[in-house]
């Protein structure tokens, strides 16, 4: 089992050190152990759950939907965790409708790009 600092945590997860601190006060991280001077050491579980959180994150989801999950987890859960999976997924497929529906008005913008003269004399020349 590898032990991480919250700063050898944050370098191996690519994020700030900011970033963990305020993860650990949200209950979306936790120590499991300590060191004689009070610090907290982390393990792979907590590297995979912060690499996990983050990227839901980037992904658009809510530190708060996230914070449930954890704690549940934490909790030994399994029915709170399973509830909170299904909310995330749903969370998911909305922001995947989301993105679809973005691709498909950015294709629209293209074909009216695509419609336009290239050059600013010739768009200037079919004003009135």
């Amino acid at each position: 089992m590898s032990a991480y600092t919250v700063s050898r945590l944050a370098l191996d997860a690519g994020v700030s050190v900011h970033i963990v601190r305020d993860y650990l006060l949200r209950g979306l991280l936790r120590p499991v152990a300590y060191t004689t001077g009070g610090y907290g050491l982390f393990d792979d579980t907590a590297l995979q759950r912060l690499r996990f959180v983050r990227a839901a994150f980037e992904a658009g989801i809510g530190l708060d939907a996230l914070a449930r999950l954890c704690r549940a987890l934490d909790a030994a859960d399994g029915d709170g965790a399973s509830a909170q999976l299904a909310v995330l997924r749903q969370l998911v497929e909305r922001r995947r409708e989301a993105l679809a529906s973005l691709e498909m008005q950015l294709a629209s913008l293209e074909m009216q790009l695509a419609a336009m003269p290239t050059e600013p004399a010739q768009h200037a020349e079919s004003l009135p």
